[in-house]
C-alpha cells in the first residue's frame, strides 16, 4: 500500500519512537511489515527532510532518532560535539572535509548547520566524513582554522 507522504512520515516518527533501527535498510524493513511500499529514494529523502540522524541513544547503542527543532544551536554546542567526534580536518579551496569517528558524520554536520554559522553555506554528510561549502575560500580558511581550534 502506498501512503501520502505525511502519512507515510508519521509512520516513520512512530517507528523510531518505538523500535531501534540503526539504518535505512531496518527502517525500510519495518515500513514493509507494516505494509507500506517504499523505496530506498524515499527512505533517504524522509530521513534528510524530517532531520533524522544516527546517534548513540542513552545507552550508548547506534540508532536513527529525530533532531530537536530548536531553531539555532550555540557555537559552545558545536564546539563540543566538534571536539567529541571530529578526526582530522581538511580544506580544499572553498571546501573543509571533516573526518569524524564512525557513525557520527550527519549528527555532527546536522549541528553545524543548525548553528546557522557564516563561513557555512551548506553540508553534506555521511557516515565518518562531512564536506561542508564555505562562500570563499577565505571564509573556508577561516572555517578550518575554527575547526582545528575545536579539536582541541
Amino acid at each position: 500500500m502506498a501512503l501520502k507522504k505525511q502519512e507515510r512520515q508519521a509512520l516513520i516518527l512512530d517507528i523510531l519512537a518505538r523500535e531501534v533501527v540503526d539504518s535505512q535498510e531496518g527502517l525500510m524493513h519495518h515500513l514493509q511489515n507494516a505494509g507500506i511500499d517504499v523505496t530506498q529514494a524515499t527512505v533517504s529523502r524522509d530521513i534528510k527532510e524530517m532531520r533524522i540522524v544516527r546517534r548513540a541513544d542513552a545507552t550508548g547503542r547506534p540508532r536513527y532518532q529525530v533532531m530537536s527543532d530548536a531553531s539555532v544551536v550555540d557555537t559552545a554546542h558545536v564546539q563540543e560535539v566538534f571536539a567529541e567526534t571530529a578526526v582530522s580536518i581538511t580544506r580544499v579551496e572553498f571546501m573543509t572535509i571533516v573526518k569524524t569517528t564512525q557513525g557520527n558524520g550527519n549528527r555532527l554536520a546536522a549541528i553545524i548547520d543548525d548553528a546557522n554559522i557564516p563561513e557555512v553555506v551548506a553540508t553534506l554528510a555521511g557516515h565518518n566524513t562531512i564536506y561542508v561549502t564555505s562562500p570563499s575560500v577565505t571564509a573556508a580558511e577561516k572555517l578550518a582554522a575554527d575547526f582545528d581550534n575545536w579539536m582541541q
